[in-house]
């Protein structure tokens, strides 16, 4: 439903005037901090005047409309990207989590499935066309996420008239791009060489109990929830990565630092003195994929990291010919 539809609708339904709700609109972008489309800002006023234009309308709901704050919210897409399932324990309790990058042509969001829901993730590849039912979004930094309701569920389509995951347009908003490229607020891939890792502290001590810091007092180390405990480990690190066309500051954080640096945390715990003059990583190229915010602590762009792979050189080759052929 394009934006002249939507306002026309939120007219005969409020008997307000174009400009008024026109005002309302640009307000609520306001509100948002100018996270949402002018069309996602008018289906929040539609939502909040109690019209449901996603139920009422005929036409698919496309990604790039999808706001946080949507209910009962279903959702045709193609499998961009599955990451692996990674477990955690918060609060004494176990769990998992699992990411997957969804597209149909107009975008691309992420969909998070938690603790039995990551039992999905083993019948999901890329290129797979889905549909998301009893699903509903939230707002994960600064950006909608979608998550499965405890009724909601996947279906998988045997056939799926959205574009094929090659014809996705590398627009810097989930696909492969160029750092010259990139633009804050998306989420992005790169193939890139790590150039500098910055010497600063790497390794933090965290509670077991609830992953959060921990700082030695008195000889030990006390968390101010779960008292006196034996940490965890995680190793965090800043630097910056090259692909010719630009560079750009990036973190790793907890897993995506190990993989950079191919170690688990025990190995890297043992080469903790002189940590980074024993490391031999720089120059080597990864393909990088994660999100780009403004560090306002040095008021430049940073590529926040999510996901490190070695480059493979099989797969590369494959996509330069898919891009020669279409073009």
């Amino acid at each position: 439903m394009d934006f002249d539809t939507i306002v026309l609708k939120i007219m005969e339904t409020s008997g307000l005037p174009r400009e008024d709700i026109n005002i309302k609109i640009v307000d609520k972008q306001s509100e948002l901090s100018g996270l949402v489309s002018k069309e996602g800002a008018a289906y929040i006023i539609a939502k909040e005047m109690g019209l449901d234009l996603l139920q009422k309308s005929n036409r698919r709901l496309e990604i790039k409309n999808v706001v946080a704050g949507v209910r009962n919210l279903n959702l045709t897409a193609r499998i961009f990207r599955v990451f692996e399932t990674r477990e955690f324990e918060y609060k004494g309790q176990k769990g998992r989590v699992a990411n997957v990058i969804l597209s149909d042509g107009s975008g691309t969001i992420r969909m998070s499935l938690w603790n039995e829901q990551c039992d999905h993730v083993e019948r999901l590849k890329p290129g797979m066309g889905i549909e998301i039912f009893a699903a509903y979004t939230k707002e994960n930094q600064g950006k909608p996420e979608v998550r499965l309701s405890k009724r909601g569920g996947i279906k998988l389509l045997e056939t799926c008239d959205l574009p094929e995951i090659t014809d996705v347009p590398m627009n810097g908003v989930g696909g492969r791009t160029t750092i010259s490229n990139i633009s804050e607020g998306g989420s992005c891939e790169v193939r890139a060489a790590l150039v500098q890792l910055f010497e600063t502290g790497a390794f933090y001590e965290m509670c077991p109990q609830c992953n959060k810091r921990i700082k030695k007092e008195d000889g030990s180390f006390k968390c101010a929830v779960h008292g006196e405990q034996k940490p965890d480990f995680m190793l965090i690190l800043s630097g910056v990565i090259d692909d010719g066309t630009g560079n750009i500051r990036c973190v790793f954080f907890r897993d995506n630092a190990l993989n950079l640096i191919g170690m688990k945390i025990e190995d890297a715990l043992q080469l903790r003195d002189g940590f980074f003059e024993k490391l031999n990583v720089l120059g080597t190229e990864f393909i990088f994929s994660g999100q780009i915010r403004t560090n306002k602590m040095f008021g430049r762009k940073e590529f926040v990291v999510n996901s490190v792979n070695k480059v493979d050189i099989r797969t590369e080759s494959d996509k330069i010919l898919n891009t020669l052929k279409s073009n």
